[in-house]
């Protein structure tokens, strides 16, 4: 089950959705208990509308809301979601008969969300019915409950329709999607209590608001509070798109007020949501899931520069992560930045107030300026003409251009304004495109790491084994260029790419090359799965970041009281990144002494016969990385650009920065350093040659690099981190005698 959906349930150890009986939403009177959402177990996906004409059903990670009411007709009963059109708002069966675009498969044999109307055959002329009038749709459900108690449902409904593939009794099922964001729904004959494909929970706005915690557990994700949002993935027909606010210059007129479709062909109005589509016609039949929010320079930049903000009013104090798919594309000349934000009314602080740039369009796809301003009709479906607009969605439908934020609300029930600003377009044919706003609730728990801290302590004292809590990290980076990196926490890609940039790369583990012995190669971690973990807590890594810091440095500091410590200060800029968990305490690793992680190392042919990747948790005043080591930055000597050095003198570190170790004390070969076989620059040449040994048992007595001397007082191996390949004698390390045997 996705986690993101698992970590919303009520269930104490599962987290997983009780659900609700049928009987109890239909009569009740609270408005939070009879709004409910259709969550499917065995996707972890909800009910939502999409696809063909943007109304027949999908599952999607966030649900429409749905009143279920009884039928006329005992035992079954009757759904009704937010979207309204001119044929119904019933959540219903489509069948042949019901459409007048019945020679199209898209018109029929699927559950539509706007049905529910009479079909007068004497002005829609229909060869699959004789019925002078009849509804539109197949409106009544049954809920079948597979125990009694259980509150898990097989939904289903009577087809008399017999000759059109789908008769008699069908049932609501929900298909793996692959990579998409949008999963199929079927309607199979029958379903067994076994598959969860086919079973439902009930859950209510109750159960939503009652998932809203303040602190979760680390196999829990935060609860969702995207219901809080209205119209948060700019559906077709959606009357709630007029929550959305365009201001600051922005124009937009709706082309159809009854259908709250909007005018996209006048270069007068900037602000369009839809698909490009302003009719029913056979394009929006194909695109009308695709609609998507969007910004146009159309030729007056004035009108082309502003925000979309809605206000949403929150629940409770804490930590929220808003999120949306998002690009922008700047023409030749233009200085445009586009960026979500999150601002909580009234407060002035960097964390109640963040925001961050839209990821760059990456040109999957082209466009001219006449297709932002093009009304697309059935031709242009029959032309394979599509709008940028459906071309960003189904990028967007792929799970790319992600964008977060993490903000903090201070007071329970606080307004917060959500949107996307666009500032400095300049060129006719700028375009940002938007959709699919996220709203989740992280609870109040905090934890720091903060690479200025000079002792293991404060970190010691906020461990919490499988608690989760917000973190605000400071580690300097440098965008666009590999830092060492090493944290006490662990974080998956999605978080890696939410925190650090859509386009981040990560590596690890470096070794020499088996083929070449001056070359050091990392392997690059994937970031493909969202739900892996990336990060190993207490690892070493290499990271590119290409996103700037959440809050940035001119914000004033973060604080927090630790226990047995007192108040702890963290200088901006610094990250913020939920639903972090805190499970060990370094000072217990094998590999940790007085601060410093050492990897296991690989073996080299450098004096000390090793290569070591080290780092440091906190920030050391003692010069503890030796001399001859490689470490990333910057320097005079590389006219300050961000290469590898190979440093002569012992040097101090900062927190959750790394080195690798070798013992050298002469150059004679240039070492090169790859990542996935890009190289990465150095300051150094005519360093130690390198070649392949065996890799040997690590020697205790090295916590720290050491020389090694004979017993007659001469220097043997400088700066050493084991005994590996000396010859057999006895050798003194540390003050100690060391039989080499």
């Amino acid at each position: 089950m996705p986690s993101a959906i698992k970590a919303q349930g009520q269930h104490p150890s599962t987290h997983e959705w009780i659900g609700n009986s049928i009987s109890t939403v239909v009569t009740s009177t609270n408005e939070d208990i009879k709004n409910v959402y259709l969550y499917n177990i065995g996707t972890g996906k909800y009910l939502n509308a999409g696809s063909y004409w943007g109304t027949v059903v999908v599952g999607f990670g966030v649900g429409m809301p749905i009143n279920i009411t009884k039928s006329p007709t005992s035992g079954k009963y009757r759904m009704q979601g937010s979207q309204v059109t001119t044929e119904g708002n019933n959540i219903a069966f489509g069948r042949r008969k019901d459409t007048p675009g019945y020679n199209d498969i898209f018109n029929y044999n699927n559950v539509y969300v706007d049905r529910g109307v009479d079909y007068d055959l004497s002005k829609t002329p229909n060869p699959y019915t004789h019925e002078p009038h009849h509804i539109n749709g197949i409106l009544d459900w049954e809920f079948e409950e597979t125990s009694s108690g259980s509150k898990t449902y097989k939904i289903r409904f009577y087809n008399d329709e017999q000759d059109q593939n789908f008769g008699g009794t069908r049932y609501l099922q929900m298909k793996n999607a692959g990579h998409n964001n949008t999963y199929p729904l079927d309607y199979p004959s029958s379903v067994s209590s076994g598959d969860k494909s086919g079973l439902w929970k009930i859950v209510t706005k109750a159960d939503l608001k009652a998932a809203f915690k303040e602190q979760y557990a680390t196999d829990e994700s935060p609860a969702d509070a995207t219901f809080l949002i209205y119209d948060q993935n700019f559906i077709r027909g959606d009357k709630d798109v007029e929550k959305w606010r365009a201001s600051g210059g922005l124009t937009w007129k709706f082309s159809k007020p009854q259908a709250y479709l909007f005018e996209p062909g006048d270069a007068d109005y900037t602000y369009y949501v839809g698909n490009g589509s302003i009719s029913s016609n056979y394009y929006m039949a194909h695109y009308a899931g695709y609609s998507t929010a969007n910004v146009r320079n159309l030729g007056n930049n004035n009108q082309a520069n502003g925000k979309v903000t809605q206000e949403v009013v929150t629940l409770k104090k804490g930590w929220y992560r808003v999120s949306c798919n998002g690009f922008y594309n700047s023409k030749s000349g233009s200085q445009m930045v586009s960026k979500l934000f999150a601002k909580v009314q009234g407060r002035t602080e960097a964390y109640s107030n963040v925001e961050t740039n839209l990821n760059t369009f990456a040109h999957q796809f082209t466009y001219v300026y006449d297709d932002l301003k093009h009304t697309y009709d059935a031709s242009d479906h029959e032309n394979n003409h599509i709008s940028p607009y459906v071309k960003g969605a189904k990028e967007f439908e792929k799970g790319l251009y992600n964008n977060t934020v993490l903000v903090y609300v201070p007071t329970d029930g606080a307004k917060l304004n959500i949107g996307v600003e666009i500032t400095n377009s300049s060129r006719k044919g700028d375009w940002t495109c938007w959709d699919n706003f996220r709203l989740e609730y992280c609870g109040t728990q905090d934890l720091i790491l903060d690479e200025a801290q000079t002792s293991i302590n404060y970190i010691t004292k906020q461990v919490q084994p499988h608690k989760a809590a917000t973190l605000i990290l400071k580690r300097t980076l440098q965008k666009d260029e590999w830092n060492s990196i090493v944290f006490p926490v662990s974080l998956t890609a999605k978080q890696v790419k939410a925190t650090f940039g859509e386009t981040v790369k990560l590596s690890a583990y470096p070794k020499q090359s088996s083929t070449l012995s001056s070359r050091i190669d990392f392997t690059k971690v994937s970031l493909d799965n969202d739900d892996d973990i990336a990060i190993k807590a207490n690892h070493l890594y290499l990271l590119r970041p290409t996103k700037e810091p959440t809050v940035p440095s001119t914000a004033a500091p973060y604080k927090k009281q630790i226990k047995d410590i007192g108040w702890v200060q963290v200088e901006a800029p610094y990250y913020i990144i939920n639903n972090v968990t805190l499970d060990i305490d370094p000072q217990t690793l094998p590999n940790y002494s007085n601060g410093i992680l050492r990897d296991a190392s690989t073996p080299s042919t450098t004096t000390d016969e090793r290569l070591q990747f080290c780092a440091s948790l906190y920030n050391q005043t003692t010069k503890v990385v030796p001399a001859n080591s490689y470490v990333l930055g910057k320097s005079a000597k590389s006219n300050n650009k961000w290469l590898w050095h190979f440093t002569q003198n012992q040097m101090a570190v900062k927190g959750f920065r790394g080195w690798i170790a070798t013992g050298s004390s002469t150059q004679s070969k240039a070492v090169n350093f790859f990542v996935d076989g890009e190289e990465i620059g150095s300051t150094f040449s005519n360093t130690t040659g390198i070649t392949s040994t065996p890799l040997q048992a690590e020697d205790q007595l090295f916590a720290q690099p050491c020389n090694i001397y004979s017993v007659d007082g001469k220097l043997v191996r400088p700066n050493a981190t084991s005994t590996d390949g000396l010859p057999k004698g006895i050798y003194i390390v540390n003050h100690k005698k060391v039989i080499v045997k």
